[in-house]
């Protein structure tokens, strides 16, 4: 998921049908929860990091101009393509 970018099953498997209904059923696995998932990723995280300054960036910023379409004056696209 992080490799691929992506949460999406179909594309995680690139096309692989089998790939994909094993992950399927890998998720759907009662001993696979996220807790899990994110204990044994953090476990892996610290041990990669480990001794190494880690600087963590998020940018959650949102640019919204609430206007009219006819008072947009060329301003482009944002958020679902309005």
């Amino acid at each position: 998921m992080v490799a691929g970018k992506t949460v999406c099953l179909r594309r995680l498997s690139r096309g692989d049908r089998a790939l994909e209904v094993r992950f399927n059923r890998f998720l759907g696995h009662d001993k696979v929860t996220a807790e899990r998932i994110i204990e044994s990723w953090g476990d892996s995280t610290v041990a990669a990091v480990e001794g190494r300054h880690v600087l963590a960036i998020q940018d959650t910023s949102e640019i919204h101009f609430n206007t009219t379409p006819q008072r947009r004056r060329g301003l482009g696209e944002i958020g679902k393509g309005q």
